[in-house]
C-alpha cells in the first residue's frame, strides 16, 4: 500500500506535470489504475489480517481511515474521465480538472498518513517507520519541485492532452486568438 501511495500514484502525477508525448494522458491513467490496483490487493490483505489480528475495533483508526481512502478512491478516476474530453475541447482548466487534481492530492496526504498509522500498528521497527518518512518526505519534496517546474514553465496546460481526440471526437476549429494562446500541438 505504501508503494502505491508513495511512490507510483506521484509518478503518475509527475508524468503529467512534467512531460509532454502523444499518448501522455493514457500512460498516466495507465500508472495510476496500476497503482490503485496495487493499493486494493494491499487493502484486501490489510483488511483480512485486522480480521484475523481483532483489529477492526472504534479506537485503531488505520483499518478505517485505510477503509474510507479506498472507498474514496473509486470516484478518482471517473473525476479524470469527465474532465479530460472538457480539457480537450475548451483548452482551460474547470471546475472538473481542479476537482480531480484536489481530490487526489487529498487522497494521497490522508493515505500516507495512515500508513505511517499502520506501520505503528504492525510494530514496524523505528528504522521501517524513520525509512517510510523519509521517502515519504522525499516524494512530498520532489511533488513540490514538479509543481513549481509547471508553474514556471507557465504551461500549466498538459500539452499532451491537447492533440488526443479522445472521447469527444475531432477537435474544433479555433480562431486566431484561441490559436495564439493555445498550447503547441506535438508532432
Amino acid at each position: 500500500m505504501g508503494a502505491a501511495f508513495v511512490l507510483f500514484m506521484p509518478l503518475g502525477v509527475f508524468l503529467i506535470r512534467l512531460t509532454s508525448f502523444k499518448g501522455v494522458i493514457w500512460v498516466h491513467a495507465g500508472i495510476q489504475i496500476f497503482a490503485y490496483l496495487a493499493a486494493l490487493a494491499a487493502f484486501g490483505l490489510g483488511a483480512w489480517m485486522a480480521t484475523v489480528t481483532g483489529q477492526w475495533v472504534p479506537g485503531n483508526g488505520h483499518p478505517i481511515i485505510g477503509t474510507i481512502v479506498i472507498g474514496l478512491l473509486v470516484v478518482q478516476p471517473f473525476l479524470g474521465y469527465v474532465h479530460h474530453p472538457i480539457y480537450v475541447r475548451e483548452h482551460k482548466s474547470t471546475l472538473w480538472i481542479y476537482s480531480h487534481i484536489w481530490y487526489g492530492r487529498a487522497l494521497i496526504l490522508v493515505a500516507v498518513i495512515n500508513g505511517g498509522l499502520g506501520l505503528q500498528l504492525s510494530g514496524n521497527t523505528v528504522k521501517g517507520e524513520i525509512a517510510y518518512g523519509v521517502v515519504a518526505g522525499v516524494m512530498f519534496l520532489l511533488y513540490l519541485a514538479a509543481l513549481a517546474v509547471s508553474y514556471l514553465r507557465k504551461d500549466n496546460s498538459h500539452k499532451g492532452e491537447t492533440d488526443q481526440n479522445i472521447i469527444d471526437g475531432p477537435k474544433r476549429e479555433h480562431s486566431d486568438e484561441e490559436q495564439r494562446i493555445a498550447p503547441p500541438a506535438n508532432s
